[in-house]
C-alpha cells in the first residue's frame, strides 16, 4: 500500500522502494532523506529512448526517457510537472525501471520499449508489477484534436466508440479532455501485463497545490522527482 510521507507518496516491501515525489521532492532533498541510495537521472528529452543505468556516475550523462537496472541501491529517477511518472519491477529477475511518459512517450510507445528491455532480459511480462504516479488528470488535460488522435493510435485499431472511453468533449470546438491514465493502462494490459498488477495513484498535478504543474504555472513551474530503487 503506498502511503504519504513529507516528501511524497511510498511504497516499500523489504526488497523494493518504490516513491513519486512532491513539490518538495528535489534532488537535494531525497539524498538527505534517502542518504544511503544513489540517485540516477537520465536526460528527459520527450522521446522512446529507453537505456540500461548501471552508475550513477552516468548521472544526467545520457539521452533518453526511460531507463532500466538490476543494480541494488542505485535509484532511478524520473523528473515530471504533468507528465506520467511510470515505475515498473519485475521480481523474479530483480529488475526495475523509471519511465517519464509525457503525452508524446505515450504516443511513441515508450512503455512498449521498456517492457522489450525486460523481455530481453527474459523477464514475463504478465509477471511485472507497475506503479503509475501523480500526472495531469483528464478533467485538466485539455488537447487539440491533432494531440488527441496521436495519442489513441497508440492503442491500436480501436472502434470510434471504443475510442470514447480514453476523451472527453472540450469546451470549445476540436478540443477534448484525453485520460491519460486510462491510456497507459491500456497500453500495458495490451503488453500482456496484468490489470491486476497496475497500480495507479489518482492525483492530478495540475489542481493540487502539492504537485508542481507546467500547465498550471507555465515557465515558473518547478519538477518534482519519483524513483524507484531496489534495496
Amino acid at each position: 500500500m503506498i502511503h504519504e510521507v513529507p516528501l511524497g507518496f511510498e511504497y516499500r516491501t523489504d526488497n523494493l522502494l518504490v516513491f513519486f515525489g512532491n513539490s518538495s521532492a528535489n534532488l537535494e532533498a531525497l539524498k538527505d532523506h534517502y542518504h544511503n541510495l544513489d540517485f540516477i537521472r537520465v536526460k528527459q528529452i520527450h522521446s522512446d529512448a529507453v537505456v540500461e543505468s548501471k552508475s550513477r556516475n552516468s548521472d544526467l550523462q545520457v539521452l533518453a526517457d526511460s531507463h532500466w537496472t538490476s543494480k541494488k541501491n542505485l535509484a532511478l529517477c524520473v523528473i515530471t510537472a504533468d507528465c506520467v511518472p511510470v515505475l515498473i519491477y519485475d521480481h523474479n529477475g530483480q529488475i526495475i525501471a523509471g519511465v517519464h511518459a509525457g503525452w508524446r512517450g505515450v504516443s511513441g510507445q515508450i512503455l512498449a520499449k521498456t517492457v522489450q528491455s525486460f523481455v530481453k532480459q527474459e523477464c514475463v511480462s504478465r509477471e511485472l508489477q507497475v506503479w503509475i504516479g501523480p500526472h495531469i488528470q483528464c478533467s485538466s488535460f485539455e488537447v487539440g484534436l491533432d494531440v488527441r488522435d496521436l495519442i489513441l493510435a497508440s492503442l491500436g485499431p480501436l472502434s470510434p466508440e471504443e475510442k470514447k472511453n480514453y476523451y472527453q468533449a472540450g469546451l470549445e470546438q476540436n478540443k477534448f479532455y484525453v485520460d491519460l491514465n486510462k491510456v497507459v493502462r491500456l497500453q500495458l494490459q495490451q503488453l500482456n501485463i496484468s490489470e491486476l498488477n497496475i497500480h495507479s495513484l489518482m492525483l492530478d498535478t495540475y489542481s493540487d497545490s502539492r504537485f508542481h504543474s507546467h500547465r498550471r504555472d507555465k515557465e515558473k513551474a518547478g519538477r518534482q522527482i519519483s524513483f524507484i530503487c531496489r534495496v
